[in-house]
């Protein structure tokens, strides 16, 4: 990389800046040198986004959760911290073009040089995907062909920026999926069709969807069928799969891998075979040997291997199986008949439950409790995190809300959680956003977030319930809807919690931009210890 003008900082943290190194929509980047004169690449949130104290946490927030990714084939992620108002985050500096650089300076890859980028990425993918990240910006300037290969940069950093106030998506337009266009949310398979447009740029030279404005590439993507006729096969299949417009028609990072390298996904009659890309199992279709022609250096093929089969990918969350004792399609709350606590807030029950301020920008909200309702309420920004009477006496338990009203104002935060509270800085909960109209799980220990999930679209209103179900370690979020139980999303939390589990008791949680959020009910459950 070349350096365009002097740095706005001379030191950021424990780095003394050295250059800079480049600047884009979300940021500037830096070359700082640390005491001990390791080099390591600084990027800073635009001052423009900065001040919005929601875009900073959750820039830190997506930062925390990346570190949990798997360095191979990635700029791993070293730290985080402020300068003033402005978050930024600190990456493995890997030397190198990117490859859009290196293929508009030097022409489209080839051959195994191709094959490679294809492995290495996907390799990427896999364990940036493993880690329940969505990368939102996957493009070949964030593609660094590094000393050692190539290394995927800037994973979990656009989804901070979503909420900003403009409204416009992230991304680069040519390499951007048809949902990153729309409202819907952004899944592991959006990442799939980046990929796959940036596999086309560094074969080809061109986009698979070539145009000279950015309507008319917008129009291209959600219209019109891709270019991938100069791709070599066995790419150039994968590459079309991706390119759906559906996508769940998309293959998962991890099939594409099986598939490159000859293992469980193969293909078949010439079609890859449909792999939902939120889930990583192997399809029923039969094996057939891969074409020959693809030849990948063993290394490769063992990483990637490893990878596709879960092996190296810590943690493994959203891998879509279910816990081994419970957590099937439906919640059978019988299955769990010890009622280990119970209120339906008829009168006042507050000094029952401690409420926790996880965030010091956001306070505890005011609470009332009675007449049927736990009432949270601020005129400001507010997150209580409440912890009930009960601690959990069983690794065979769920925790469940009755919802009651939203604040309905239509900003950032209007959200219920559900699970199991230690304090503010430790708690294991499913989440729902009403403005948003999707659900997740996070996990924060030690006031660092070990997971943050991707999100799936849900819509909870008034009497339906919300539900968390730890067995063993695993967790498996459940809505109630119409009486009837489905489940939504499955964790691992293998050993993020462990001996601790006794110290979470039975918890939910109320946050809003502004007004009152309630709930009417709430329990907890267990399998007799």
């Amino acid at each position: 990389m070349t350096v365009d003008r002097a740095p706005e900082f001379s030191q950021l943290g424990d780095h003394r800046v050295l250059s800079q190194l480049g600047e884009g929509g979300q940021g500037t980047v830096y070359l700082g040198e640390s005491p001990d004169g390791r080099r390591a690449a600084i990027k800073v949130l635009h001052a423009r986004y900065a001040h919005d104290p929601n875009t900073r946490r959750r820039f830190l927030r997506e930062a925390e959760v990346a570190a949990s990714v798997a360095t191979f084939c990635t700029a791993r992620v070293l730290g985080t911290g402020l300068v003033g108002e402005r978050p930024y985050i600190v990456s493995e500096y890997v030397p190198g073009p990117s490859l859009d650089a290196l293929v508009k300076r030097d022409g489209p890859r080839a051959g195994g040089g191709l094959e490679r980028l294809a492995v290495s990425t996907l390799t990427a993918l896999a364990s940036i995907h493993g880690a329940g990240i969505v990368h939102r910006d996957f493009k070949p300037a964030n593609v660094v062909l590094g000393p050692e290969g190539p290394v995927v940069i800037d994973f979990g950093i656009a989804r901070a920026l979503d909420t900003m106030t403009t409204g416009a998506p992230m991304g680069t337009p040519s390499y951007m999926s048809p949902e990153q266009f729309t409202d819907r949310p952004l899944t592991s398979a959006s990442d799939m069709f980046s990929w796959a447009g940036t596999m086309v740029f560094a074969a080809t030279g061109r986009s698979a969807f070539p145009a000279s404005t950015v309507p008319a590439v917008l129009n291209a993507i959600l219209h019109d069928e891709p270019d991938v006729s100069r791709v070599p096969e066995p790419l150039r299949a994968m590459v079309a799969a991706c390119l759906a417009k559906d996508p769940a028609a998309r293959p998962s990072a991890a099939a594409l891998l099986r598939s490159l390298t000859g293992g469980e996904h193969t293909l078949v009659d010439g079609a890859l075979p449909r792999v939902p890309a939120a889930r990583t199992g192997p399809p029923t279709e039969p094996r057939r040997k891969r074409p020959a022609g693809v030849k990948i250096a063993a290394t490769a093929v063992v990483v990637a291997m490893l990878v596709a089969a879960g092996v190296l990918v810590v943690p493994s969350w959203l891998d879509g199986t279910t816990p081994p004792n419970l957590g099937g399609a439906n919640l059978d709350l019988a299955a769990l008949p010890q009622i280990d606590a119970t209120d339906r807030f008829g009168g006042d029950t507050s000094r029952r439950y401690a409420a926790y301020r996880p965030f010091s920008d956001e306070s505890v909200p005011a609470i009332a409790v009675g007449g049927g309702r736990f009432s949270a309420t601020g005129a400001a920004p507010y997150f209580g995190m409440v912890a009930g009477p009960r601690a959990l006496s069983s690794g065979q338990a769920v925790s469940v809300v009755t919802v009651g009203a939203f604040a309905g104002s239509g900003q950032p935060e209007d959200s219920v959680f559900v699970g199991y509270v230690k304090d503010g800085d430790n708690y294991l909960t499913a989440w729902y956003n009403n403005t948003r109209k999707s659900t997740g799980i996070d996990l924060r220990v030690g006031g660092k977030f070990r997971h943050a999930s991707a999100e799936l679209p849900l819509t909870l209103t008034s009497g339906n319930r919300f539900a968390l179900l730890l067995s063993g370690d695993r967790v498996t979020s459940y809505a109630e809807q119409g009486g009837k139980w489905r489940r939504v999303h499955g964790a691992s939390v293998a050993g993020m919690i462990g001996k601790e589990l006794g110290q979470y008791r039975y918890g939910f949680g109320l946050r809003a931009t502004t007004g009152t959020v309630t709930l009417t009910g709430t329990e907890g459950r267990s399998v007799r210890p």
